[in-house]
C-alpha cells in the first residue's frame, strides 16, 4: 500500500464506539484500497471483538489482538507488518487494554509505515474533529505537493481551533499555545512567523520523514510535539497553511491531568521549565499566542490566563511529588 491512514483510539465510551463504527463504514467511500490506501485503527482500552460481531462489522475488518502481550510499539509493528492480510479491509490493532497515551500509537504507526515502505502516513485522532472528507482533502493536498523521498510533514490549520472545554479549569487554547512554544524554541524560531497548528489532530508524513523519527525515551503524551521538533531540526519542510473546517469536539482523551503531564514530560526530556515559557508568553503575547483567544483581551487578562495555568500546573506537580514520597 502506498498510503496509510492511521487512527489512534482509546475505546472506552459510547462516543468512541460510534467513532469506530464510522471509521469502518466510511473507509470504502473516503479511503478506498483501490486507490492505494490502507486504513489502520490502533486501539487501546476495550477489546472491540464483541462490538464488531454485534454490529455485523467483523467481515469488514482484519482484527489483530496484541493486547495480551503488552509489547512495545516496535515489536507490535514488526509482527503486524509480517502478518498483515485482507488489506482491502480496515485493519484493527488492539495493542493494550490500558490507555498508554498518544506517543505509543504514533510510534506504532510510524514503524508500520516503515515496515510496509509506505510513501505517506497520516495519523489522525479518531474523534472526527476533522470529518472523513476533510481528512481526505488534506491527504490529497499532501500527496500532490510532497515528494515521498523528501522530509515533509503536513499539519492542517483548523478553522476554528475546536477544543473540548467541558470541566476544564484552564483555557485550553492558551495551554496549546504554551506547549507549541516548546517546538519553536527547540527547533527553529522562524516557524513562529506563521504559528503552525501543531495540534490539529492530524499529521501527514512522508516516507523520508518517517525514516528519521525516533521516539526512544519520549514521554507518553508528547510524541506529536517531539515529532515536529525532530523533523524541523532535520531541515524538513513544514506544510502548515492548508485550512480545514472542524466539527465541535464533544469528547477528548486530553484532560487537565494529561495537559500537566505533557508539560512535565517536556521539561524532563528537554529541560525547559514552564516558568521560562510563561515569562516569554507574558512579555510578548502577540508573538507567541494565537489570536483566536487573545483577540479583544487586555494584556492583564492574557497575563491572568497564563498565570492561572502556571499556578495550577505547579499545584499538580506538587501533588504528584507528594504521591511519590508517600509510596517510598
Amino acid at each position: 500500500m502506498k498510503y496509510i491512514l492511521g487512527f489512534r483510539q482509546y475505546l472506552h465510551s459510547e462516543k468512541s464506539y460510534q467513532d469506530l463504527e464510522q471509521i469502518i463504514l466510511g473507509q470504502p467511500e473516503h479511503f478506498p484500497p483501490t486507490e492505494g490506501f490502507l486504513t489502520i485503527v490502533a486501539i487501546c482500552g476495550d477489546n472491540p471483538r464483541e462490538f464488531l460481531e454485534e454490529k455485523g462489522l467483523r467481515s469488514k475488518v482484519a482484527f489483530y489482538d496484541y493486547a495480551p502481550w503488552e509489547e512495545n510499539a516496535k515489536r507490535v509493528a514488526d509482527v503486524f507488518t509480517r502478518s498483515v492480510h485482507k488489506t482491502e479491509r480496515v485493519q484493527i490493532i488492539h495493542y493494550n487494554e490500558n490507555p498508554l497515551g498518544l506517543t505509543y500509537p504514533l510510534e506504532l504507526l510510524v514503524y508500520i509505515a516503515r515496515g510496509l515502505n509506505a510513501e505517506h502516513l497520516a495519523v489522525s485522532d479518531s474523534d472526527f474533529q476533522l470529518s472523513y472528507s476533510e481528512i481526505r482533502r488534506v491527504y490529497d493536498h499532501h500527496i500532490a505537493t510532497a515528494d515521498p523521498d523528501e522530509i515533509v510533514i503536513t499539519y492542517p490549520r483548523r478553522q476554528p481551533r475546536s477544543l473540548d472545554t467541558e470541566k476544564y479549569p484552564i483555557n485550553r487554547w492558551a495551554m496549546e499555545d504554551l506547549e507549541n512554544m516548546y517546538i519553536y524554541f527547540l527547533s527553529d524560531l522562524k516557524v513562529l512567523n506563521s504559528k503552525p497548528d501543531f495540534q490539529s489532530g492530524l499529521s501527514i508524513t512522508t516516507r523520508a520523514a518517517n525514516k528519521i523519527l525516533n521516539f526512544d525515551n519520549v514521554g507518553s503524551w508528547i510524541g506529536n510535539l517531539h515529532m515536529a521538533i525532530q523533523l524541523i531540526r532535520n531541515k524538513g519542510r513544514l506544510d502548515k497553511d492548508f485550512v480545514v473546517k472542524t466539527n465541535y469536539q464533544h469528547e477528548s482523551t486530553i484532560n487537565f491531568d494529561v495537559q500537566c503531564a505533557k508539560i512535565d514530560q517536556l521539561y524532563r526530556y528537554y529541560m525547559i521549565p514552564l516558568s521560562n515559557i510563561v515569562e516569554l508568553a507574558i512579555e510578548h503575547p502577540d508573538k507567541y499566542l494565537m489570536e483566536d483567544w487573545t483577540a479583544g483581551k487586555s494584556k492583564q487578562e492574557i497575563v491572568e490566563t497564563i498565570k492561572k495555568i502556571e499556578a495550577m500546573n505547579n499545584r499538580y506537580l506538587e501533588e504528584k511529588r507528594k504521591e511519590r514520597l508517600e509510596k517510598e
